[in-house]
């Protein structure tokens, strides 16, 4: 048996806006001589994976700590008057195996103008409550997340001819708040409970269920994001990170110093490719051409130049931070649709303007431990802003490039997985049955977030299971 193993805060910056870790691999394993069975205890959440042999035909399965959102979770939701918004619930429901029971059809009208105003992307507040309401009354208690199938209305519109401080997949996520939704634009908001949680029942844990928007130009763009989406699932990608200060010092002041610390921490052989990149230090250029493999992109730009000359791995997550990332279908700054139509899988912006706090912008370092770590794309965005009502998440929710992934071949039982806690010890079991008896045949730990290999020789058995030698996973408090 062998083993080979293959981190913060924010600064506010309120401006408006038009330790190294050494890689050499430390570890524990133990090979138990004699195997022991497993007393009865009550299990923390899990999760199947299916094991694999050499024709990838399934030929066991492997329960293993829960670290994402189930597709069965995902509520979508449906505008019936919208051909668009039918047609791609349709497609991602057969994508994603969603239960018929999770697709929620609303009907409204998309192209509403509200009094006062020659075009709007947004719906009323009152209209919102009476949908949301609707919605509420559809959905169970096991529903964690919603996904939302229509590309406009992505705000809640103007209210009273007051500027409102809502997207609307904040609105259903958070519901609104009376006494912020017509507050100054520039003032902090409310905080995300469910920020930097290690949660994965976020309506359970705090009763909100985080929202991305399949959101596109056109049928074709959303598909092929939902495609990227699909090839994303456990790839465990080697892919690069680049995270850049640009000349722009408004759009990259409140997140450089994270951008730094992010690249620092995750930059070594078993983890991953990350690097910082200061316009300071490379001749004043700010933008990121003719890369390959990017799996992180985050910059801070009106626009951003040469993104569609890189290539993307699936699961990409990028934005830029900027004001109006999130105004959907505007023709000043970019929109954050640009980066899924450039190959990234999922994005962020905001609606209106949010001045300049770090808060209500992407943290590099909870986007890329919480992605790392197993969570989906909606998970990881979603946990890392701290002050998220003013931004929209658009792209496939549930595409998870990391986590866990097992084969079996010739008695070898192969597992790598980067959802191993730091720290914490685990214990792998085998078993002849779904219930037992399990007998002990591992123990594993890592001293960091890293991808791990596990393999072992002589395995026949049907069934395994890898599970925190303590019974216990991390509480679901949120974090710093």
């Amino acid at each position: 048996m062998s083993l080979e193993l293959s981190n913060d805060g924010t600064h506010m910056h309120k401006l408006a806006i038009g330790r190294p870790i050494s890689a050499a691999a430390i570890f524990t394993l133990a090979h138990l001589l004699v195997p022991s069975l497993v007393a009865a205890q009550v299990p923390p959440p899990t999760e199947s994976v299916n094991v694999l042999d050499a024709n990838s035909a399934t030929v066991a399965t492997l329960s293993v700590p829960r670290t994402g959102i189930q597709a069965s979770e995902l509520a979508v939701l449906i505008n019936d008057n919208d051909p668009q918004s039918v047609e791609i619930a349709n497609y991602y429901q057969r994508a994603r195996n969603i239960p018929s029971q999770n697709m929620i059809h609303l009907s409204f009208d998309q192209t509403k103008i509200y009094p006062g105003f020659d075009a709007n992307q947004g719906i009323d507040p009152a209209d919102f409550a009476a949908l949301k309401a609707q919605v509420d009354a559809k959905v169970g208690p096991e529903i964690q997340a919603f996904l939302i199938s229509w590309s406009r209305p992505f705000r809640i519109a103007r209210f009273n001819y007051h500027v409102t401080n809502y997207s609307i997949t904040s609105a259903f996520a958070y519901g609104v708040d009376a006494d912020y939704l017509t507050s100054k634009s520039c003032g902090l908001g409310p905080v995300n409970p469910y920020y930097n949680s290690r949660s994965t029942t976020p309506y359970t844990d705090f009763g909100i269920r985080p929202t991305m928007m399949l959101a596109g130009v056109s049928v074709t763009s959303v598909k092929a994001t939902i495609d990227k989406g699909l090839k994303a699932d456990r790839n465990l990608p080697r892919g690069n990170g680049w995270f850049v200060r640009t000349a722009d010092n408004v759009r990259s002041a409140p997140r450089y110093r994270d951008f730094q610390t992010t690249a620092q921490n995750w930059n070594h052989p078993d983890a991953l490719t990350m690097t910082y990149y200061d316009h300071l230090a490379n001749g004043g250029l700010s933008e990121v051409k003719y890369k390959r493999d990017i799996l992180f992109y985050e910059t801070g730009l009106v626009n951003v130049p040469g993104l569609n000359t890189n290539a993307y791995v699936p699961g990409a997550l990028a934005d830029h931070l900027t004001s109006f990332g999130g105004d959907l279908f505007a023709n000043g700054q970019m929109s954050a649709l640009r980066w899924l139509e450039a190959g990234v899988t999922a994005s962020y912006g905001t609606v209106i303007e949010p001045c300049a706090y770090a808060e209500k912008f992407p943290a590099a370092s909870v986007l890329v431990q919480n992605y790392f770590h197993g969570n989906t794309s909606l998970e990881a965005y979603t946990k890392s802003v701290r002050r998220p009502s003013q931004g929209v998440f658009v792209g496939d929710p549930l595409a998870r490039p990391f986590g866990t992934q097992a084969t079996l071949v010739n008695g070898m039982l192969s597992i790598k997985t980067s959802s191993l806690e730091p720290g914490t010890t685990y214990n792998l079991y085998s078993a002849p049955s779904a219930i037992g008896p399990f007998s002990q045949i591992a123990t594993i730990s890592v001293p960091r977030f890293q991808i791990a290999t596990i393999d072992i020789a002589g395995m026949s058995a049907p069934f395994f299971k890898l599970e925190s030698a303590a019974g216990t996973t991390p509480p679901p408090q949120h974090g710093n």
